[in-house]
Formats: C-alpha cells, structure tokens, sequence
C-alpha cells in the first residue's frame, strides 16, 4: 500500500489522516520540551485541555505552554510553513548580540504577520489568535530593547487584550504588558494589568495571588499607600494562617507604614523576628531591604547600611530587591559616617547595568544624575 505525504497530513489507500494538535510543554526548569499530542478540547486562560490518542486528558497549565501546533493549521498550509515564524523567533532569541537578536525578532513578525494573512490560516479561530499574540509577543521583545517601539507594543498588546481575552494566550500577553508598563515607569498602569490578570477566570490560586501581590507592591512604588493597604488587607485576610506568602504581605504592610513616616514603634522587632524564622532567599532580601528603610527613617544610617549590604551581598536573587539595595547604598557612601564618593559612584555604575533594566531604582538613578 502506497502512502503520500500532503500539506500535513498523510494519505493512505485514498483515505485522509488530519494533522493532530500538539502543545509543546516546557516544565520550570526544564530545558527541553515535552510534545504532547491529540485533540485539543478546550482553551481557557487557565491553560489548555488535550485529550491524546490513548483517551488520556492532560490539563496543560498556561505558563508551561511554550507553543502550540494547531491540527488545522498544518493541515492548511503544511508543516514547515506553519512552523516559519516559531522557528525564527526561537533562532532570534538564542543569538548573543544586540543587533542579531533584533534583525532575528524583524524576520520572525515578518513571517507571524504574512502566517496571519493567510485567508486559509485567518479563517481558523485558533489559529488566527496565535498568530495574534506571536505578533505582539515579538513587537513587545522588540520594544524591550529599543524604548522607541514601546509605544506601538503598547497599541498591539492592548487591542489583543480586547480582541481575545478568552484564550491561553492572554496571561503572557498581560504580563508582557505589564512589563512593559513597568519598564516604561507606569507604575499605575502596570498595577492595574496585574489587576486584570488576577480576575481572569480560570486561573490558579497561585498565580491569582502572585499577581495581587505585584500590583499591590506596585502600587506601594507609587505612594498609592491607602490603596496598595486596601489590597494587601484583602489578600491578607483571605490567606490560610499557615501560608507563606502571609509573611511577604506582612512585609509589604511594614514598608507602607514606614514609607508613610507613621508610627515606626516595634516595625524593628517584626522584621527581625520573621528573619529569625525563615531561610527564603526572597523573603530575606524584602525584610533586609524593609529594615534598611526602617533605619534610615530612624536617622541611623550606619545600620540601614549593613542591612542593604545584606541583600546584595547574600539576598540578591530579586532584581528590583538588589536595585533597591544598590541605589541606597549608594547614597550612604556618599554621607557620614562613610563619606567616600568614590564608592558611591561604583554602586551607581553597577546600579546602570543591564541585569537592572526596568527597575525603578535604576530609573530613580538615572533621574538624579541628569
């Protein structure tokens, strides 16, 4: 018996075998993907529900999916040209230099952009909001190194947000957005993005909570005080007593107080007793940066000093965390009792580097020496 193989599928004795679906699976830490396949029955911003061949249903959580290869889709174009853009994109952000990366991310919107015109692709509803959001993921990547595109990233990633709110596509592009948003200084804006993200229906508890929390933080770094108190009251209250995240909020209710110049009575004693009780490198390097604050508000900077000195030397795993730590350790050089400028300016050059791109303490830097 002859076989044919056509545009995706394969024919055999005159009789047709359709393209399946295929999620490509990238578990946390993994390398390496995992391909399942078989027919996708549902897709919800919760993640995407696949029965495969042998009956079994797999619940594919969103942030695992790292690409998606729609039966349909195959079947209408062919393999190869269905995979161009995601090809192109994976080869563009694997190059190592600036100017190849950007060329790589041109040649893959290119390819997403001609994929979507496609009247057979544009016609399949799936297929039509993948290449979507594969457009404004590659316009957001552009936009993150070349601040000149971030407005038009802005544009897509907004109309994306109302075009396909349905699909498991929206939570990355909301935290593209709010990346972005944040990266741009809007801190506002990026908090009420991780405000939608958290209401999406579907979701996990998990990522519901992480996402209040940084919209709450958010709101915290820009002095939206009684607001940011609102929510983290909110997320407080409906926490198990044993959660530890319960501890991250407790944090972030101290630095509002201390930020607000209110009451500092015993926010010292809080900070040191939940240190003495956790080994969670983030965790330390919040509470750290909360005493440092705490000290400084105190008029004691020799001690706020070594608590900054903490997180950058021990606790440095949160980007923002290590940019706070760096920005004020770089204005206790510059005061007594240290006096010393010129290590001053070494935290403040480390503070420019890229690893703190995006970060508002490397903004609040950069303002300053203007």
């Amino acid at each position: 018996m002859k076989s044919f193989l056509l545009a995706g599928f394969v024919l055999i004795g005159g009789g047709a075998l359709w393209a399946k679906d295929t999620v490509y699976v990238r578990q946390p830490g993994q390398k390496k993907d995992e391909i399942v396949s078989g027919t996708i029955q549902e897709e919800t911003p919760a993640g995407i529900k696949l029965k495969t061949d042998k009956g079994e249903v797999k619940n594919i959580p969103t942030l695992h999916i790292r690409a998606v290869d729609y039966g349909e889709g195959i079947d209408a174009v062919g393999r190869v040209d269905y995979h161009s853009g995601d090809a192109k994109l994976d080869r563009a952000l694997l190059e190592t230099t600036a100017k190849k990366k950007a060329d790589g991310l041109e040649s893959a919107l290119l390819a997403f952009r001609e994929l979507d015109s496609n009247d057979k692709l544009h016609r399949i509803p799936s297929v039509h909001r993948y290449f979507q959001y594969r457009i404004a993921q590659t316009m957001a990547l552009l936009a993150q190194d070349d601040i000149s595109r971030r407005d038009a990233a802005f544009t897509v990633l907004n109309d994306y947000k109302t075009a396909f709110p349905d699909g498991w596509e929206i939570v990355p592009a909301l935290q593209l957005l709010a990346s972005l948003q944040e990266e741009k200084g809007d801190t506002e804006a990026a908090s009420k993005t991780y405000a939608d993200l958290a209401e999406l229906p579907g979701i996990s508890a998990a990522m519901k909570l992480q996402s209040q929390l940084k919209g709450a933080r958010l709101l915290l770094r820009a002095l939206k005080f009684r607001a940011a108190e609102a929510k983290l009251k909110q997320i407080q209250s409906a926490l198990p007593a044993d959660d530890p995240q319960r501890a991250f909020v407790e944090v972030y209710l101290i630095q509002s107080r201390i930020a607000q110049k209110g009451n500092l009575n015993g926010l010292d004693k809080k900070l040191e007793q939940l240190l003495r009780t956790t080994n969670d490198g983030a965790l330390r390097a919040l509470a750290h940066n909360a005493l440092g604050d705490y000290y400084r508000a105190q008029g004691d900077n020799a001690q706020a000093f070594w608590e900054y000195c903490k997180v950058d030397m021990l606790y440095n795993q949160d980007k923002e965390e290590h940019a706070k730590a760096l920005y004020y350790l770089s204005q206790l050089f510059d005061k007594p009792p240290r006096n010393d400028r010129d290590r001053a300016e070494e935290f403040r050059i480390r503070l420019k580097s890229p690893q703190f791109d995006g970060t508002l303490y490397q903004r609040l830097a950069a303002a300053e020496t203007k």
